[in-house]
């Protein structure tokens, strides 16, 4: 398992740097999932589908070359290499995971290995954090349902929550294979390939209405295995992609139709995103009963 571990960890010298559904991908999704939402969640939150949508797009602004320190922290946030973590499952918070790479990390051998927990990724802890955050927002507008800080900073919580949720629904942000297959050194190919796939929802050529028909939420009874399932269930299409790369359209301004298993694929995975999304907004809202408040917490009810 060690040396699985460490031939893997090879692999990530360079840590992805890259977007998913790129912008307009990502408010199509949002947008979607707040309207996929059943009359139960509060009305502002249905009504505030632009809003959420609106903030789904900050965590790439949150990215930028001239801000380092703020690049460096949010980078990790919108991935995880999963084979670096040699078949293990995901550790409960993201400071365990931070202990276990620091303990393979510290092994005999491993010096020759630069990897670390930026390397690796915090994906599926920017989720369960970012839900149990929208559940506590949610307990407060229970409290106090008429106060609208509390409904603007739900909106906002919410869209950062989508752009999260919509990056795993992307295949290649769950691998070390991100923009190509890495290669023998462990670098990037840097094929275009993850940009590609990052576009194919703001194109044209599939049929965003009929992709949602009969689509069903679900609430979970816990985050993170409901995370690692879905992730599982994203991680497994990796192969996928790469069997469709030479059929995606290599500019996103091609207009030629998409070809039909692209097409499909497309669709499914859009469905998914804003399947996933609403469940989570969904969830949020039904565990928000169950949540006591502090007694020190008094916010204005207006």
């Amino acid at each position: 398992m060690r040396s699985t571990f460490i031939a893997v960890a090879s692999l990530l010298l360079m840590a992805p740097s890259c977007w998913a559904w790129h912008t307009q991908g990502h408010r199509l999704a949002t947008e979607a999932a707040v309207e996929a939402l059943p009359a139960s969640v509060p009305r502002f939150f249905r009504d505030g589908a632009q809003a959420v949508a609106h903030s789904s797009i900050d965590p790439d602004l949150f990215k930028p070359d001239a801000f380092t320190e703020l690049r460096a922290g949010e980078n990790p946030e919108h991935y995880l290499d999963v084979e670096l973590l040699g078949g293990r499952p995901f550790p409960p918070t993201r400071y365990d995971l931070i202990r276990l790479v620091t303990w393979l990390g510290s092994e005999p051998g491993a010096e020759a290995v630069e990897f670390g927990p930026d390397q690796t990724g915090m994906l599926p802890y920017s989720i369960v954090e970012g839900v149990q955050r929208l559940t506590l927002v949610f307990a407060e507008h229970r409290r106090y349902p008429h106060n609208p800080r509390i409904q603007a900073k739900a909106l906002v919580y919410a869209g950062i929550l989508a752009h999260y949720a919509g990056d795993l629904c992307q295949p290649l942000h769950t691998t070390v294979h991100h923009n190509g297959r890495a290669n023998p050194d462990g670098t990037s190919p840097r094929t275009g390939v993850h940009h590609q796939v990052d576009v194919l929802f703001e194109r044209g050529g599939f049929d965003r209405t009929g992709a949602l028909e009969g689509l069903e939420l679900e609430v979970f009874a816990d985050f993170m295995p409901a995370v690692g399932r879905e992730f599982a269930a994203s991680h497994a299409l990796v192969e996928k992609v790469y069997e469709l790369e030479p059929l995606l359209p290599a500019r996103k301004d091609q207009v030629s139709p998409l070809p039909p298993a692209v097409r499909v694929f497309t669709e499914q995975r859009y469905r998914a995103a804003v399947r996933f999304t609403a469940s989570l907004f969904l969830t949020a809202w039904e565990k928000s009963a169950e949540v006591e408040l502090p007694d020190w917490l008094i916010r204005d009810s207006r």
